[in-house]
């Protein structure tokens, strides 16, 4: 099981580890890091021996364990999954969830065999054969909102933290709006759902998010949490980013 770090700022701006009872007095700190650091330290990981599948292996996992705090086994997950590595981490949250008994279906725009990101390629082939979940690929805007509107959590793996554009192109444009119309997220994103709609759980962080900067595109996923990897990324510290990023959760992804 794969341990999620809640993370949040001491009074003096030092990001801490927060114990389960939010007290800060035996807080740690935190590793913080620019995304190209991080692309480093993932390099230098692979280099070492633990492979960039193994990698994605431990984060889709980390994803599914944050989806199982928050809903019981057999509720119905909506993943909304990228072409790209992001889409490959809810690849294997979803193949993770489905074999737990959870009612799965991941939205994407193409085919697993047509994905051309690696190592997002080979995990969305092996959860595809499973056969577990259910994938939906190129549904149109009135048939993902019946889905999102059905789920009890949705998972944004749409776009990661090499998104560093002003605008979200379509489709996925659209999906995020969405996701933030249809989602129990308020606007402010205090933490906590409206009870009005799925939590929704931004993979490695809110897809529309520059990572580095912390601005927002116009089309950004306002999620109730963030579950990042290995390392906290410096734009989801920003103030701007707080409405957001939501809950913000890190993964190390260190062996089990």
């Amino acid at each position: 099981m794969t341990k999620l770090i809640k993370v949040q700022k001491g009074q003096d701006g030092a990001v801490l580890v927060v114990g389960l009872d939010d007290a800060l007095e035996d807080a740690k700190p935190v590793p913080v890091m620019d995304v190209a650091e991080v692309v480093v330290l993932e390099q230098r990981i692979a280099q070492e021996g633990t492979s960039l599948y193994t990698l994605m292996t431990r984060a889709g996992k980390a994803v599914a364990e944050a989806v199982c705090q928050h809903a019981p086994v057999g509720s119905r997950i909506v993943v909304l999954a990228g072409s790209g590595n992001n889409g490959g981490d809810g690849w294997v949250a979803a193949e993770d969830l489905a074999e737990q008994g959870y009612n799965v279906v991941l939205i994407t725009r193409a085919p697993a065999a047509e994905i051309k990101a690696e190592p997002a390629k080979t995990a969305a082939l092996k959860a595809e054969e499973t056969g577990s979940f259910r994938v939906e690929v190129d549904l149109g805007r009135g048939a993902i909102e019946e889905e999102l509107k059905r789920a009890d959590v949705v998972v944004d793996a749409i776009l990661g933290t090499g998104f560093s554009h002003s605008e979200v192109r379509e489709p996925y444009a659209s999906w995020i709006a969405l996701a933030n119309e249809v989602c129990g997220c308020k606007p402010e994103c205090s933490g906590k759902g409206t009870g009005e709609g799925a939590w929704l759980i931004a993979v490695d962080c809110p897809s529309g998010l520059n990572a580095q900067t912390g601005t927002a595109a116009q089309a950004c996923i306002r999620a109730d949490e963030t579950i990042t990897m290995l390392a906290v990324k410096t734009g989801l510290l920003v103030p701007e980013a707080a409405p957001y990023v939501g809950q913000l959760r890190l993964a190390l992804l260190e062996s089990e």
